[in-house]
Protein backbone atom coordinates (compact mmCIF):
# COMPACT_ATOMS: atom_id res chain seq x y z
CA UNK A 1 0.00 0.00 0.00
CA UNK A 2 1.35 3.58 -0.51
CA UNK A 3 0.95 6.15 1.36
CA UNK A 4 0.98 10.06 0.51
CA UNK A 5 2.37 12.77 2.99
CA UNK A 6 0.98 15.89 2.30
CA UNK A 7 4.85 17.16 2.05
CA UNK A 8 4.94 14.76 -0.61
CA UNK A 9 6.94 11.94 1.27
CA UNK A 10 6.48 8.36 0.25
CA UNK A 11 5.98 5.91 2.38
CA UNK A 12 5.30 1.93 1.33
CA UNK A 13 3.96 -0.85 4.43
CA UNK A 14 6.07 -3.23 3.94
CA UNK A 15 7.23 -3.91 7.28
CA UNK A 16 3.35 -3.98 8.46
CA UNK A 17 2.76 -7.44 9.23
CA UNK A 18 6.01 -8.06 11.23
CA UNK A 19 5.28 -4.76 13.32
CA UNK A 20 1.47 -5.73 13.77
CA UNK A 21 2.35 -8.69 15.80
CA UNK A 22 3.38 -6.20 18.67
CA UNK A 23 1.02 -3.30 18.13
CA UNK A 24 -2.63 -4.04 18.87
CA UNK A 25 -5.37 -1.55 17.51
CA UNK A 26 -8.55 -0.40 18.87
CA UNK A 27 -11.38 0.06 16.21
CA UNK A 28 -13.97 2.89 17.40
CA UNK A 29 -17.80 3.64 16.70
CA UNK A 30 -20.52 6.03 17.64
CA UNK A 31 -24.26 5.16 17.07
CA UNK A 32 -28.15 6.10 17.70
CA UNK A 33 -31.16 4.38 15.99
CA UNK A 34 -29.26 2.75 13.95
CA UNK A 35 -31.12 -0.71 13.40
CA UNK A 36 -30.99 -0.62 9.42
CA UNK A 37 -27.16 -0.15 9.52
CA UNK A 38 -25.33 -1.37 12.05
CA UNK A 39 -25.61 -4.93 11.17
CA UNK A 40 -23.96 -4.49 8.15
CA UNK A 41 -21.18 -2.76 9.10
CA UNK A 42 -20.20 -5.29 11.81
CA UNK A 43 -20.61 -8.01 9.67
CA UNK A 44 -17.40 -5.70 7.27
CA UNK A 45 -15.57 -5.65 10.06
CA UNK A 46 -15.83 -9.00 10.66
CA UNK A 47 -14.64 -9.55 7.34
CA UNK A 48 -11.44 -7.83 7.29
CA UNK A 49 -8.20 -8.88 6.77
CA UNK A 50 -7.59 -7.55 9.77
CA UNK A 51 -9.49 -8.00 12.71
CA UNK A 52 -9.33 -5.26 15.09
CA UNK A 53 -8.01 -6.38 18.68
CA UNK A 54 -11.16 -4.73 20.23
CA UNK A 55 -14.31 -2.72 19.07
CA UNK A 56 -15.60 -0.11 20.88
CA UNK A 57 -19.47 1.10 20.49
CA UNK A 58 -20.91 4.29 22.33
CA UNK A 59 -24.42 4.65 21.70
CA UNK A 60 -26.43 7.81 22.48
CA UNK A 61 -29.18 5.81 23.86
CA UNK A 62 -30.96 3.67 20.97
CA UNK A 63 -34.46 2.84 20.60
CA UNK A 64 -34.53 0.91 18.04
CA UNK A 65 -33.60 -2.36 18.29
CA UNK A 66 -29.40 -1.42 17.58
CA UNK A 67 -28.11 -2.26 21.15
CA UNK A 68 -29.87 -5.64 20.57
CA UNK A 69 -28.35 -6.33 17.32
CA UNK A 70 -24.87 -5.38 18.35
CA UNK A 71 -25.17 -7.27 21.09
CA UNK A 72 -25.62 -10.46 18.96
CA UNK A 73 -22.09 -9.99 17.94
CA UNK A 74 -20.50 -9.88 21.23
CA UNK A 75 -19.71 -13.52 20.66
CA UNK A 76 -19.10 -13.69 17.09
CA UNK A 77 -16.50 -11.03 18.14
CA UNK A 78 -14.90 -13.75 20.78
CA UNK A 79 -14.71 -16.41 17.76
CA UNK A 80 -12.28 -14.02 15.48
CA UNK A 81 -9.91 -13.29 19.29
CA UNK A 82 -11.50 -9.99 19.42
CA UNK A 83 -13.41 -8.07 21.93
CA UNK A 84 -16.29 -5.98 21.69
CA UNK A 85 -17.19 -3.65 23.84
CA UNK A 86 -20.79 -1.22 24.24
CA UNK A 87 -21.64 1.51 26.55
CA UNK A 88 -24.69 3.28 26.47
CA UNK A 89 -24.20 6.96 26.96
CA UNK A 90 -27.66 8.52 26.48
CA UNK A 91 -27.58 11.60 25.14
CA UNK A 92 -23.98 12.01 23.92
CA UNK A 93 -23.03 13.84 20.86
CA UNK A 94 -20.80 12.56 18.64
CA UNK A 95 -17.78 14.25 20.02
CA UNK A 96 -18.13 13.19 23.37
CA UNK A 97 -19.33 9.53 22.57
CA UNK A 98 -16.08 9.44 20.40
CA UNK A 99 -13.87 11.10 23.53
CA UNK A 100 -15.65 8.41 25.72
CA UNK A 101 -14.78 5.68 23.13
CA UNK A 102 -11.30 6.06 23.28
CA UNK A 103 -10.93 6.45 26.95
CA UNK A 104 -12.08 2.88 27.06
CA UNK A 105 -10.26 1.69 24.25
CA UNK A 106 -7.20 -0.04 25.34
CA UNK A 107 -4.84 0.47 22.42
CA UNK A 108 -3.01 3.24 21.10
CA UNK A 109 -3.74 2.83 17.83
CA UNK A 110 -6.96 3.72 16.83
CA UNK A 111 -9.24 3.92 13.83
CA UNK A 112 -12.32 5.52 13.42
CA UNK A 113 -16.06 4.67 11.25
CA UNK A 114 -19.01 5.59 11.42
CA UNK A 115 -22.13 3.86 11.48
CA UNK A 116 -24.11 3.40 7.67
CA UNK A 117 -20.74 3.16 5.99
CA UNK A 118 -19.71 -0.08 3.86
CA UNK A 119 -15.84 -0.92 4.59
CA UNK A 120 -13.79 -2.70 2.36
CA UNK A 121 -12.34 -5.72 3.15
CA UNK A 122 -8.72 -4.53 3.59
CA UNK A 123 -9.74 -1.15 5.22
CA UNK A 124 -8.62 -1.62 8.51
CA UNK A 125 -5.76 -2.95 7.49
CA UNK A 126 -4.26 -0.29 5.34
CA UNK A 127 -5.40 2.76 7.39
CA UNK A 128 -3.91 1.39 10.70
CA UNK A 129 -0.28 0.65 8.07
CA UNK A 130 1.03 3.96 7.92
CA UNK A 131 0.64 4.58 11.87
CA UNK A 132 1.89 0.73 12.59
CA UNK A 133 5.11 1.28 10.57
CA UNK A 134 5.77 4.04 12.51
CA UNK A 135 5.38 6.54 9.45
CA UNK A 136 2.28 8.95 10.02
CA UNK A 137 0.17 9.38 13.50
CA UNK A 138 -2.92 10.63 11.79
CA UNK A 139 -3.72 9.00 8.53
CA UNK A 140 -6.96 9.66 6.42
CA UNK A 141 -8.88 7.07 4.44
CA UNK A 142 -10.70 7.92 1.22
CA UNK A 143 -14.36 7.42 0.95
CA UNK A 144 -16.63 6.77 -2.02
CA UNK A 145 -20.57 7.82 -2.70
CA UNK A 146 -23.28 4.92 -2.76
CA UNK A 147 -26.01 6.58 -4.70
CA UNK A 148 -29.02 4.32 -5.46
CA UNK A 149 -31.29 7.56 -7.25
CA UNK A 150 -31.18 9.98 -10.19
CA UNK A 151 -30.93 12.89 -7.51
CA UNK A 152 -28.36 11.00 -5.02
CA UNK A 153 -26.12 10.27 -8.01
CA UNK A 154 -25.68 13.75 -9.37
CA UNK A 155 -25.24 15.31 -5.74
CA UNK A 156 -22.69 12.59 -5.64
CA UNK A 157 -21.18 13.86 -8.87
CA UNK A 158 -21.61 17.81 -7.44
CA UNK A 159 -19.94 17.03 -4.43
CA UNK A 160 -17.37 13.98 -3.80
CA UNK A 161 -14.42 13.27 -5.61
CA UNK A 162 -13.37 10.05 -7.29
CA UNK A 163 -9.47 10.69 -5.27
CA UNK A 164 -8.17 12.42 -2.55
CA UNK A 165 -6.93 15.79 -3.86
CA UNK A 166 -3.52 17.08 -2.40
CA UNK A 167 -5.80 19.37 0.13
CA UNK A 168 -7.63 15.78 1.22
CA UNK A 169 -8.53 16.46 4.70
CA UNK A 170 -10.03 13.02 5.84
CA UNK A 171 -13.82 12.43 7.82
CA UNK A 172 -14.17 10.67 11.02
CA UNK A 173 -16.09 7.98 8.89
CA UNK A 174 -12.58 7.01 7.76
CA UNK A 175 -9.67 7.94 9.95
CA UNK A 176 -7.02 6.30 12.24
CA UNK A 177 -4.75 8.06 15.06
CA UNK A 178 -2.80 7.33 17.53
CA UNK A 179 -4.21 7.72 21.11
CA UNK A 180 -1.22 9.68 22.26
CA UNK A 181 -2.20 12.49 19.30
CA UNK A 182 -5.53 12.91 20.14
CA UNK A 183 -4.83 13.80 23.96
CA UNK A 184 -2.23 15.88 22.46
CA UNK A 185 -4.96 17.59 19.97
CA UNK A 186 -7.06 18.54 22.85
CA UNK A 187 -9.76 15.52 22.34
CA UNK A 188 -12.46 15.85 20.34
CA UNK A 189 -14.08 19.23 21.11
CA UNK A 190 -17.17 18.44 22.72
CA UNK A 191 -18.56 21.72 22.15
CA UNK A 192 -18.62 21.55 18.52
CA UNK A 193 -21.82 19.56 17.63
CA UNK A 194 -20.89 19.42 13.38
CA UNK A 195 -18.01 19.42 12.27
CA UNK A 196 -15.76 18.28 14.79
CA UNK A 197 -13.64 16.13 13.20
CA UNK A 198 -12.41 19.10 10.81
CA UNK A 199 -11.75 20.66 13.76
CA UNK A 200 -9.98 17.99 15.62
CA UNK A 201 -7.72 17.13 12.59
CA UNK A 202 -6.46 20.62 12.39
CA UNK A 203 -5.47 20.55 15.91
CA UNK A 204 -4.03 17.53 15.22
CA UNK A 205 -2.02 19.05 12.76
CA UNK A 206 -1.15 21.91 14.66
CA UNK A 207 -0.03 19.52 17.85
CA UNK A 208 2.27 18.38 15.29
CA UNK A 209 1.15 15.31 13.97
CA UNK A 210 2.51 13.32 10.75
CA UNK A 211 -0.90 13.24 8.25
CA UNK A 212 -0.53 10.75 5.87
CA UNK A 213 -3.18 10.01 3.16
CA UNK A 214 -4.17 6.18 2.66
CA UNK A 215 -5.77 6.55 -0.49
CA UNK A 216 -7.24 3.15 -0.90
CA UNK A 217 -8.24 2.60 2.56
CA UNK A 218 -11.85 3.37 1.38
CA UNK A 219 -15.44 3.35 3.16
CA UNK A 220 -18.35 3.74 1.14
CA UNK A 221 -21.50 5.53 2.41
CA UNK A 222 -24.90 6.33 1.33
CA UNK A 223 -25.38 10.48 0.32
CA UNK A 224 -28.38 11.99 0.96
CA UNK A 225 -31.54 11.20 -0.16
CA UNK A 226 -33.52 14.57 -0.18
CA UNK A 227 -33.84 18.73 -0.55
CA UNK A 228 -34.25 19.18 2.82
CA UNK A 229 -31.71 16.71 4.00
CA UNK A 230 -28.73 18.12 1.75
CA UNK A 231 -29.94 21.23 3.11
CA UNK A 232 -29.38 20.45 6.82
CA UNK A 233 -26.49 18.25 6.70
CA UNK A 234 -24.41 21.56 4.77
CA UNK A 235 -25.79 24.06 6.89
CA UNK A 236 -24.50 21.97 10.15
CA UNK A 237 -21.12 21.83 8.48
CA UNK A 238 -21.27 25.17 7.72
CA UNK A 239 -22.39 26.13 11.62
CA UNK A 240 -19.62 24.22 12.90
CA UNK A 241 -17.03 26.39 10.69
CA UNK A 242 -18.84 29.44 11.83
CA UNK A 243 -18.40 28.48 15.60
CA UNK A 244 -14.90 26.95 15.09
CA UNK A 245 -14.23 30.41 13.27
CA UNK A 246 -12.72 28.20 10.08
CA UNK A 247 -13.52 29.93 6.91
CA UNK A 248 -12.92 28.44 3.65
CA UNK A 249 -12.76 30.08 0.30
CA UNK A 250 -15.51 27.93 -1.01
CA UNK A 251 -17.60 29.71 1.43
CA UNK A 252 -17.62 32.65 -0.73
CA UNK A 253 -18.44 31.39 -3.57
CA UNK A 254 -22.34 32.28 -4.09
CA UNK A 255 -21.68 35.42 -1.84
CA UNK A 256 -18.84 36.40 -4.59
CA UNK A 257 -21.55 35.87 -7.72
CA UNK A 258 -24.32 37.59 -6.25
CA UNK A 259 -22.11 40.28 -5.12
CA UNK A 260 -20.69 41.17 -8.47
CA UNK A 261 -24.27 40.84 -10.45
CA UNK A 262 -25.63 43.40 -7.92
CA UNK A 263 -22.54 45.49 -8.47
CA UNK A 264 -22.76 45.26 -12.12
CA UNK A 265 -26.60 46.02 -11.64
CA UNK A 266 -25.97 48.97 -9.83
CA UNK A 267 -23.65 50.22 -12.41
CA UNK A 268 -25.26 50.09 -15.41
CA UNK A 269 -24.74 46.93 -16.89
CA UNK A 270 -27.70 45.12 -16.29
CA UNK A 271 -25.99 42.17 -18.34
CA UNK A 272 -24.04 41.24 -16.23
CA UNK A 273 -26.99 40.05 -14.33
CA UNK A 274 -27.26 37.08 -16.81
CA UNK A 275 -23.94 36.36 -17.75
CA UNK A 276 -22.34 35.73 -14.14
CA UNK A 277 -25.06 33.73 -13.13
CA UNK A 278 -24.50 31.71 -16.47
CA UNK A 279 -20.92 31.21 -15.35
CA UNK A 280 -21.79 29.64 -12.21
CA UNK A 281 -23.99 27.35 -13.96
CA UNK A 282 -21.30 26.54 -16.34
CA UNK A 283 -18.89 25.85 -13.61
CA UNK A 284 -22.14 23.79 -12.42
CA UNK A 285 -21.61 21.56 -15.47
CA UNK A 286 -18.49 20.98 -15.66
CA UNK A 287 -18.33 18.63 -13.29
CA UNK A 288 -17.55 14.82 -14.50
CA UNK A 289 -20.88 12.74 -14.36
CA UNK A 290 -23.02 15.49 -14.74
CA UNK A 291 -24.65 14.90 -17.88
CA UNK A 292 -26.77 17.58 -19.62
CA UNK A 293 -30.07 16.29 -18.78
CA UNK A 294 -29.42 16.49 -15.16
CA UNK A 295 -28.22 20.18 -15.89
CA UNK A 296 -31.67 21.24 -13.69
CA UNK A 297 -30.85 19.00 -10.52
CA UNK A 298 -27.27 19.95 -10.38
CA UNK A 299 -28.08 23.77 -10.67
CA UNK A 300 -30.83 23.61 -7.81
CA UNK A 301 -28.26 21.39 -5.45
CA UNK A 302 -25.58 24.05 -6.04
CA UNK A 303 -27.96 26.92 -5.21
CA UNK A 304 -29.06 24.82 -2.24
CA UNK A 305 -25.93 23.73 -0.76
CA UNK A 306 -24.73 27.12 -1.01
CA UNK A 307 -27.45 28.75 0.04
CA UNK A 308 -27.34 25.73 3.23
CA UNK A 309 -23.52 26.65 3.89
CA UNK A 310 -24.28 30.42 4.07
CA UNK A 311 -26.99 30.63 6.34
CA UNK A 312 -25.30 27.96 8.81
CA UNK A 313 -22.00 29.69 8.23
CA UNK A 314 -23.47 33.45 9.76
CA UNK A 315 -25.46 31.91 12.17
CA UNK A 316 -22.30 29.68 13.47
CA UNK A 317 -20.19 32.96 13.17
CA UNK A 318 -22.61 35.47 15.14
CA UNK A 319 -22.43 32.06 17.92
CA UNK A 320 -20.73 32.62 21.12
CA UNK A 321 -18.04 29.65 21.09
CA UNK A 322 -17.67 30.47 24.66
CA UNK A 323 -21.20 30.07 25.34
CA UNK A 324 -21.09 26.57 23.51
CA UNK A 325 -17.58 25.71 25.36
CA UNK A 326 -19.57 26.70 28.77
CA UNK A 327 -22.55 24.25 27.81
CA UNK A 328 -20.02 21.43 27.78
CA UNK A 329 -18.62 21.78 30.95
Amino acid sequence: MDCTYMAGVRCVGTAVCQKRKCMKVSLILTCFNEVENIGALMSDVLKQGQIPDEMVIVDAGSQDGTLTVLREFEPKFLEKGSLLTLHVATGASIAHGRNLAIEIARHEVLAVTDAGCHLDPNWLAKITAPILCGDADLVGGFFLPVAKSRFQRVLASLTTANAPGRAFFPSSRSVAFRKSTWERAGRYPEWLKWGEDTYFNTQCLTAGARYCVAADAIVHWEVRRTWGQVFKQFRRYAFGDGLARRFTPSLAAAPAVYGVALIGLLAGYPAVMVVVPLLGIGWVLRKPGIPLKDGLYAVGLAVTIQAARAVGYVVGRLSSTDVAKAEQE
